[in-house]
Order: C-alpha cells, then structure tokens, then sequence
C-alpha cells in the first residue's frame, strides 16, 4: 500500500525542475535522437504578411459596418476562415516531424564542415517548405514525401580548433501561404573535431633514431618492397596497388620488409620549433601526420600527456588528428 507524503506531493520532480529551468533560465534542453516535434514544441506567430492580412480584414468590416456591405460582410469572413486554416495547416506541417539522425564530418579549421540532419515523416503526410536553421543562420529548406526520409545538410566553416557542436536547430515553415510562421527547437548531441591547419608548405621532418641509435634523415630511400596483401578499409590510399586495380586483379596494399620498419617516424611535439607559439606547432604535427599518411609511411605521435604508438592507415590518422584538436596546452607541461 503507497502512502501519501506532503512533501514528496511539494517537492518538483527532477523533469519538472528540468523544465522549469530551461523555461526560466533558458539553459539548453538534453534531446537525444530520435527527436519528435509534438505540439508542446511547436510555436506559431503571425508573419508580417499574416498581419497586413490582419489588417485588410479589420478594415473591410469596419467600412462594411459603416455602410452595410453585405458583399464585405461575407468577404471578411471568408478570409477569417482561410486565416484559420492557414494556422491549422501551418501546424499540421510540423507536428510529429521525426529527426532520426544526425552526423558530423570532421573538417580543418576554415574549411567547410558538413552536419546532416535525418527527416522522417511518421504519419504519411506531405510535409512543404520545412526549414533547419543553425544559430549563425545557416538554413536548407526542403519538402518531404509522405512517410519519406530526407537529409538536410548545413555547411559551416568552423574558425578555430577544436571540437564543434552543431547545437540549436530552429525547425519552421510557413505554409501554405505565408501568413504564420511556425517554428520548434531542437538541441542535437552531435559534434564534429576541427583540426589546426596544416603548415604549408610541409617542412622535413626531425631527424629520426633508428634501432641501432644512428640519427638519420627522415627523407630516406623508397622502401624496399615485400609483398601484396589483401585491402584493407584502415589501409592508407597511399598503399593501394594502383596498378593491379587498373588491370582489374583486384584490390591490394603494398607492404614493405620489416627492417625498413626500425626507422619509422616518430612525429613529436618536442620536434617542433620552441620559438613557435601552440597553434604553429600543431600545424606543423599536422602537415608531418598528412605527410607521413601521403607516403603510407608508419609513424609514432606524440604530445604532452598522449602517446600513440607507430601505425598508419586512417584510423591512425584521425586518432592523432583528433589528438591535435582537443589538445589544451597546460602551462605546466614538461615538454613545451
């Protein structure tokens, strides 16, 4: 048997005191895919072509009350009605639009960077006119088939390094005619990594030690080759035979002998030039790893505080290229 508590009736549940928060503070909503914009988050106003509408009609019936104009009459309340179903369809045209995904590319800083946005309509309508604007204003309209899917893309050019998140997404249309606007928030998990900018041209890279502690240059002769191994997805664009897919023998990637392997590059944040301030060391780490990934050459990285073993392939790639972008220099570090 449940028992009653005052207090537990007088004290606000965490979702109510979420709710209250964000109405009154304004602290941004926690939405996780799939998203579906139901009535308590769709808003409706009038556009300012909806209140010159407005406007028309209140004058028509004051001239038509003034002179008794049935025609007017009759006229004016046509247009109530077509600006009540106006409103209706303005609604109908957003309510249970789904968002089913979302994805972000990772990009370098002032290069174009791609979010997608996944629509869905649920309940087999026609959708027309719906708009996804970012905060910066950066919008992609489009209609939607009944019960179809279709992607949005917003592209952005992120300034600084970093990690980017899409944030806020304002959802409107103001179909069929104009007159109302309706719009919904939604708050995407998603973010993407910008990567410093790579140093251009690319500088040679620190000498390296080899196995027997000889310091040599990293600009050393063609590798000797050892054999071809089936294609991997993480293998470097670099390793591809070429050739052999040209003639049509399928896919492979080169692999060299293993004594080569003793001078792979170490790609170190103490290498770089102390003169430089953070961002021109990174771009610079940046410029060696695109370098290296060019050569399908193996490489180690290194930054205060990270350490990634020598690898190459993609997944590599991105993992250092990530590294640079979350890094945060710390005054303290032993290595700057």
């Amino acid at each position: 048997m449940q028992t009653f508590s005052v207090n537990n009736f007088l004290q606000p549940s965490a979702t109510a005191r979420n709710k209250l928060a964000q109405r009154l503070l304004r602290v941004e909503a926690r939405d996780e895919l799939p998203i579906t914009l139901r009535h308590e988050r769709i808003y409706i106003l009038p556009t300012k072509r909806g209140l010159a509408f407005f406007a028309v009609i209140a004058v028509m019936l004051v001239a038509s009350m003034n002179f008794g104009l049935n025609l007017g009459y009759a006229l004016s309340f046509i247009f109530i009605g077509l600006i009540a179903s106006c409103l209706l369809s303005t609604y109908l045209n957003l309510a249970q639009l789904q968002f089913t995904c979302a994805h972000a590319a990772d990009c370098h800083a002032c290069s174009p960077q791609n979010f997608s946005v996944t629509l869905r309509d649920p309940l087999q309508r026609q959708r027309h006119s719906i708009t996804v604007t970012n905060a910066d204003g950066i919008a992609d309209t489009i209609d939607l088939k009944p019960g179809a899917e279709a992607n949005i893309t917003l592209q952005l050019v992120p300034k600084n390094r970093g990690t980017h998140a899409l944030g806020r997404l304002t959802i409107s249309s103001n179909f069929p005619l104009g007159l109302w606007r309706g719009w919904g928030y939604m708050h995407t998990p998603v973010s993407a990594y910008v990567y410093p900018n790579p140093e251009t041209p690319c500088p040679d890279f620190a000498p390296q030690k080899t196995s027997t502690g000889e310091m040599i240059s990293a600009l050393t002769p063609d590798r000797e080759f050892a054999e071809l191994k089936q294609y991997q997805q993480t293998d470097s664009p670099g390793a591809v035979a070429w050739k052999s897919v040209a003639r049509g023998a399928g896919w492979y990637s080169k692999h060299f002998d293993a004594e080569q392997r003793a001078i792979d590059l170490k790609l170190r944040w103490q290498d770089t030039p102390s003169d430089q301030n953070i961002e021109q060391r990174l771009s610079r780490l940046c410029a060696w790893i695109l370098e290296a990934e060019k050569r399908s050459q193996h490489y180690a990285f290194e930054l205060p505080g990270i350490s990634r073993s020598a690898n190459s392939g993609l997944d590599h790639q991105q993992r250092c290229l990530r590294d640079l972008a979350s890094y945060q220099f710390e005054p303290g570090d032993t290595h700057a």
